[in-house]
């Protein structure tokens, strides 16, 4: 367990690495049974040729750790520049806490944005279990203001709970207000154990790639 442990950091590290190379995205390690490189799977932008980058990466990987890597074990895919800014603006979870007295809730969704930044979202009230997941996706929605600015206003139009086979999910309506003009996005969930995070990952299904190009509609 503790060689697995270590062996995982190891990869961990190589990837770092390789993500600081100049245009790489992301970076992703695949290892064989023994824990040797079989593949180095990376993202990058297009502002260079491919070649350039895959020996950058071995120049890397010999500098930092001695460790010479075979070229064919290194494929590079390349985004267009509205792919790399969706890439780029994705928010994730970074974590939920949730606060609960006999008679309210308070909520603190925070998201983390691919650049690292967090941003912080609040929301409390009173009220029944389906109000409990409106004060969510409302935190939630909170944070995602922050990330847009002031330039765009973003709100919570409905959330419903519903099955699909034998499973339930969640489904929210959003709707972002933009120079005058109004557009409405579904997203859905299915519930996990943590229905708190259930919301939050419906919430961002809903907006998180339309807002990514918002923002850069509204920077251009």
């Amino acid at each position: 367990m503790s060689e697995n442990l270590n062996r995982d950091e190891i990869i961990k590290h190589y990837e770092e690495v390789i993500k600081k190379i100049k245009d790489i995205v992301s970076a992703k390690i695949i290892t064989n049974p023994d824990g040797k490189i079989s593949e180095i799977h990376v993202l990058a932008n297009s502002n260079r040729n491919p070649k350039q980058i895959v020996r950058d990466i071995e120049s890397a990987l010999v500098a930092t750790f001695g460790s010479e890597i075979d070229h064919k074990k290194i494929s590079v895919a390349q985004l267009n520049k509205e792919e790399l800014y969706v890439a780029e603006s994705r928010l994730k979870i970074d974590s939920i806490d949730v606060k609960k007295t006999n008679y309210s809730y308070e909520i603190t969704v925070t998201l983390k944005c691919t650049d690292g930044k967090v941003y912080e979202g609040r929301a409390s009230g009173a009220g029944s279990y389906k109000y409990f997941l409106r004060l969510v996706a409302l935190a939630a929605i909170d944070a995602i203001q922050q990330y847009l600015s002031k330039n765009f206003i973003i709100s919570l139009e409905d959330i419903n709970i519903f099955r699909i086979g034998d499973k339930e999910a969640i489904a929210v309506l959003i709707s972002i207000l933009m120079d005058g003009s109004e557009e409405s996005f579904l997203g859905t969930a299915l519930f996990r154990q943590d229905k708190a995070e259930s919301v939050v990952l419906a919430v961002l299904n809903a907006v998180n790639r339309r807002i990514s190009f918002l923002v850069k509609e509204k920077n251009d």
